[in-house]
């Protein structure tokens, strides 16, 4: 989402579209790749809690941008960052463990690898996170909002994604997120629950299909992320017979616009009653309309112990969302709600 933010990552959009009837066919119960006698750790999934070494923990985090370039590691230690989800704007074409390259589009991409040991260096877990393909004219289509399995690049995906578990499943603190906010915002476009759960199992069977692959793997949920309607219906179906399944829901207007942190609390420990291990793997104060209050999200993530990433680890003055200036300062003003101290105060508090 954030439309003003990506747009200024060249968004060319090309889509061609199955029909609405042509959904894939869900996996059977002899298709499902199989689950370990024992997972090796140290993080693991069990009912709604993350564990690591086998206690139940939660971290407090930032979405960044290090495919363009390593950030300022001792900035984010400084600001107490514990968990980063990185986007990745360029499937196709990103490098895995080599060092930079220009790419079809023009702009320079870095290794995953090198962003994971910098981070791993740092003691902070990463999540690599599929935002957008680039095709080989160096036009991007953005993942939000769109139906997985009915774009034409979606075999070359699974692709692409294999071998990044390939790379890192001998890494347990990399985590890997199948999609960035799939599925129109208002259900519309063909979306059902059948197809979001259809589309999710065979992204995750997907990756773990790849021999020793046990990592933490993280699937959105619906209305391009903001809803959790689509694990309340679909959810534990999802998870039979599957294994280290995180869910991942962004706070934006259908959680910060006209709540409270009371409702806000419950709407996340109703979450966590149901069973089902998740994540806010967004939260920021302007997406498609005006700047949104958000210091009764962050008291209600706090009261629940819940996993927070703020969009976004930028040094940008003149991005409401970045949490820091051009000079490398707290983005805080009355323009963005304060939103870089607020947040630097949740991460440290």
């Amino acid at each position: 989402m954030r439309n003003y933010f990506f747009l200024s990552l060249l968004c060319v959009l090309f889509l061609t579209t199955c029909g609405e009837d042509d959904q894939p066919n869900p996996s059977t119960d002899d298709q499902l790749p199989p689950v370990p006698e024992v997972l090796d750790g140290p993080y693991t999934i069990e009912g709604a809690s993350i564990l690591k070494d086998g206690v139940p923990t939660y971290y407090k985090g930032v979405n960044t941008l290090q495919t363009f370039g390593l950030g300022d590691a001792e900035l984010m230690n400084e600001w107490n960052v514990q968990i980063v989800r990185e986007f990745i704007g360029n499937l196709r074409e990103q490098p895995i463990t080599e060092d930079a390259i220009q790419a079809s589009d023009g702009v320079w991409y870095h290794g995953l690898q090198k962003i994971a040991d910098r981070n791993r260096a740092n003691d902070k877990i990463t999540i690599f996170c599929p935002f957008g393909w680039v095709n080989e004219a160096g036009q991007q289509q953005l993942f939000t909002g769109l139906n997985p399995s009915e774009q034409p690049f979606y075999e070359a995906y699974k692709q692409k994604m294999k071998a990044i578990a390939e790379q890192f499943k001998d890494q347990p603190d990399v985590w890997i997120e199948v999609w960035n906010e799939p599925y129109s915002w208002n259900n519309s476009n063909g979306y059902t629950h059948d197809r979001w759960l259809v589309d999710m199992q065979d992204m995750v069977d997907n990756l773990r299909w790849v021999d020793g692959f046990q990592n933490i793997i993280l699937v959105p949920g619906n209305e391009q992320d903001q809803s959790e309607n689509a694990l309340f219906e679909k959810g534990k179906e999802l998870l039979e017979g599957r294994y280290n399944i995180l869910f991942d829901l962004h706070a934006y207007e259908k959680w910060l616009v006209n709540t409270t942190e009371e409702e806000l609390t419950d709407r996340l420990q109703a979450i966590a009653d149901d069973d089902f291990a998740f994540i806010m793997g967004e939260v920021g104060v302007q997406n498609v309309g005006e700047v949104m209050p958000v210091q009764h999200f962050l008291d209600a993530a706090k009261a629940t112990n819940t996993t927070t990433l703020a969009w976004l680890w930028n040094l940008n003055s003149d991005d409401k969302n970045a949490l820091l200036t051009d000079d490398g300062q707290a983005n805080a003003t009355s323009d963005n709600n304060l939103w870089g101290s607020r947040f630097r105060d949740f991460l440290q508090d």
